[in-house]
């Protein structure tokens, strides 16, 4: 079944949910990513002076840690998700007619601004990895803190696009459940 099934009714809340739990996988898996480019930054540096063998140790060791640091992230991401979704979308509001009038229109003007924001998002990055993070990756010749600028860049845009969600999220649904009820009670006169 689709978002938007034969009866002309459309997910709204699950739009808003979805928008918001995107968002909040794509910052924790973009924090990792940070944490181990910089991590493998420092280590880079001491790993010519130390023996293949512990080297390798060190190897697995760091994989034990990082699948550890996922289950950790995963086990927050499930104990908040729920959280976050209710702070996006109140209670009540599931599905909505799109042939209401003026519904289509805050679900648009949603579209829009998320859009928007994302794209503030990107071209802020872009400019920010321009002027400072390529200048400082290259300083260092370092592969992996080209990775941490791409990382800093995903959550950067992932939280921009989850704070408009968020605030705006909670306000689209009041004014859709209050067009709704406005439709309604201009029905029933």
């Amino acid at each position: 079944m689709t978002d938007e099934d034969t009866n002309g009714q459309f997910d709204i809340g699950g739009m808003f949910r979805n928008s918001a739990t995107i968002t909040f996988v794509v910052e924790i898996l973009s924090v990792l990513v940070m944490v181990g480019s910089v991590s493998a930054w420092y280590i880079g540096g001491f790993l010519d002076i130390i023996a293949p063998e512990i080297q390798i140790l060190l190897l697995m060791i760091g994989c034990i840690i990082t699948l550890v640091v996922f289950l950790a992230a995963f086990s927050f991401f499930l104990r908040f998700s729920r959280r976050l979704s209710n702070a996006v979308v109140g209670p009540g509001l599931e599905q909505v007619r799109m042939n209401a009038p003026r519904v289509k229109g805050v679900i648009f003007i949603y579209a829009l601004l998320v859009m928007t924001m994302f794209i503030t998002g990107v071209y802020t990055w872009y400019l920010t990895d321009l002027w400072f993070l390529q200048p400082w990756a290259e300083s260092h010749t370092s592969i992996s803190l080209r990775i941490f600028g791409y990382a800093l860049g995903a959550f950067f845009i992932s939280f921009l696009v989850q704070v408009i969600v968020a605030l705006i999220g909670r306000t689209s649904t009041r004014l859709i459940v209050e067009v709704l009820d406005a439709d309604d009670s201009e029905f029933l006169k």
